[in-house]
């Protein structure tokens, strides 16, 4: 069944049910199925057609749902722009994935309003806005829904429609969008509930920004199944705590520095919470360090913790259960039974069973494909990143002779800050576009609290001088907060090849000495 007649008929099971919980507003299936139709018919009387794309740039609320699950039911691919961006980056995720429309609440206008001119296809009756005041030609949220029909619109959707087109950072400075098609929601949702013993009884912490492929997928799959979903705006680890012990929550998704924030909480403070409720916990979207595992089972006693590696170009590719958990420290798990996987050298040749090797996956013949296949509008990246069917991760692993997978390195040296995908490349655009800038070099460095953060290693031009601050403050301006250095280090040269390329192993080396996993 596809995703809007699902919806629909959760509204006619519970129609009182609480589907979503956000602050103290309280959202039933009715309310949230009724919305959702509203919104679609609504966008279409825009022009709006099945297969066009839709801009989202907002936090995470109660709206953002109705409008990905209209678009859904009108047919409609979901964009979801990360709101961390700077203007300039969002309109390349605009641009370049042909959105025809877009929404957007009142703290993000100040943004938008300096690249609307440029948005070549979004005409300027094709926005809407969430906030007091509404500009000129935009419209306002709440009269578009009402004005619109709650009828359902005669459209079944299919399993290779995409669903959203997520934008990963990319290697030579531009983002890339993955497109993620439905797939089988039934095995989606049965698959899950299997490993986790979910049912429509359970309620789920949303916790995730949901221009994440994470936190899409975390929500539309609980919604699907029929559960609750208590969604945080951002997350608070006293928050989430609270919320835990308020809502009876059964399952979350976290990224380590969620679950590293929670470590870092006074004992006391811990204490004071009931988190007996949760039977289930995912970390995921970055290696985690082993006593942080150790302290989330030990502090999460009723929980098992399930570990899963992939991306959103893939979905999910290996899975560690909670057995594994401390006996395996370093590991990703095992394949999944619908992934094949296989580590390569750069000539693409198998290495032998505990040799690194990049880590290449693909569905097994005959799986239901939910993950991407290619990057909307960019066939080289496409080709060189899906070769022969295969999905080149860039990601160095080993595996060990019960089949366990170990990632220790990252070949195209990608930095995972907080779970936010950083390419070096893309902040050492803006670095040598700073006047005062020779070389640079940039590159992650172990954090305590957010995996890796990030550092710039630069060489000045003869005679310029600069501060740490300055270098940081410039970065500022051009790109989103996670991608900006917390530290620089200046230097008189960087070390290079004979062919002048920069040696950032010989850079890192310092800072990941005598770590088992080098990041």
């Amino acid at each position: 069944m596809d995703f809007g007649a699902r919806l629909k008929q959760n509204a006619e099971d519970f129609p009182e049910k609480a589907a979503v919980i956000f602050k103290d507003r309280v959202t039933t299936y009715r309310e949230l199925n009724e919305r959702a139709a509203r919104f679609a018919n609504a966008i279409t009387s825009l022009g709006i057609q099945p297969g066009d794309r839709v801009a989202v740039i907002l936090k995470n609320r109660t709206e953002y749902l109705e409008i990905m699950y209209g678009l859904v039911k009108a047919g409609i691919t979901l964009v979801p722009v990360n709101w961390r961006l700077a203007p300039q980056e969002m309109e390349y995720v605009i641009n370049n994935s042909d959105s025809s429309a877009a929404v957007l609440s009142q703290e993000f206008l100040e943004r938008i309003s300096p690249i609307m001119k440029d948005l070549r296809n979004v005409a300027s009756n094709r926005y809407v806005y969430l906030g007091g005041n509404p500009p000129p030609g935009m419209h306002a949220y709440e009269r578009f829904l009402s004005d619109a029909s709650d009828g359902e619109l005669e459209r079944q959707g299919r399993s290779t429609d995409p669903f959203f087109i997520g934008y990963t950072s990319g290697t030579t400075g531009f983002p890339k969008g993955a497109v993620s098609p439905h797939g089988n929601w039934d095995l989606k949702v049965m698959s899950l509930s299997a490993l986790f013993g979910l049912t429509e009884h359970d309620v789920q912490l949303l916790t995730m920004p949901l221009f994440h492929a994470n936190a899409i997928t975390s929500s539309s799959r609980g919604h699907y199944g029929g559960q609750t979903i208590v969604m945080m705006e951002r997350f608070e680890a006293e928050e989430a705590l609270r919320l835990i012990e308020k809502h009876r929550i059964t399952f979350s998704s976290m990224v380590p520095t969620m679950f590293n924030r929670l470590v870092n909480l006074p004992r006391e403070t811990f204490q004071k919470y009931d988190v007996s409720s949760v039977k289930g916990l995912i970390q995921s979207s970055a290696p985690i360090i082993f006593s942080t595992k150790q302290w989330i089972i030990e502090n999460f006693r009723n929980a098992g913790l399930h570990e899963f590696y992939g991306g959103t170009e893939v979905g999910v590719v290996t899975y560690l259960p909670p057995e594994e958990q401390l006996k395996r420290p370093g590991s990703v798990g095992r394949a999944l039974p619908t992934v094949e996987i296989k580590l390569v050298d750069d000539q693409g040749n198998e290495v032998k069973r505990g040799e690194i090797g990049e880590l290449i996956s693909r569905p097994m013949r005959g799986a239901p494909v939910d993950r991407a296949r290619q990057y909307y509008r960019d066939e080289e990246s496409s080709e060189r990143s899906f070769k022969g069917g295969w999905f080149h991760s860039g990601d160095m692993a080993r595996v060990d002779q019960d089949g366990f997978y170990y990632l220790v390195d990252r070949k195209f040296d990608m930095i995972i800050s907080g779970g936010e995908n950083v390419y070096p490349a893309e902040v050492e655009a803006v670095l040598y576009r700073h006047p005062k800038i020779l070389e640079a070099a940039v590159i992650g460095i172990p954090d305590k609290d957010w995996g890796e953060s990030v550092k710039a290693a630069i060489v000045l031009k003869d005679g310029e001088t600069a501060t740490e601050e300055e270098i940081i403050g410039y970065c500022r301006v051009h790109l989103a907060g996670y991608k900006v250095p917390r530290s620089v280090d200046f230097a008189e040269e960087l070390p290079k090849t004979d062919t002048g390329k920069i040696l950032k192993r010989l850079i890192k080396a310092p800072y990941w000495k005598d770590r088992d996993v080098r990041i």
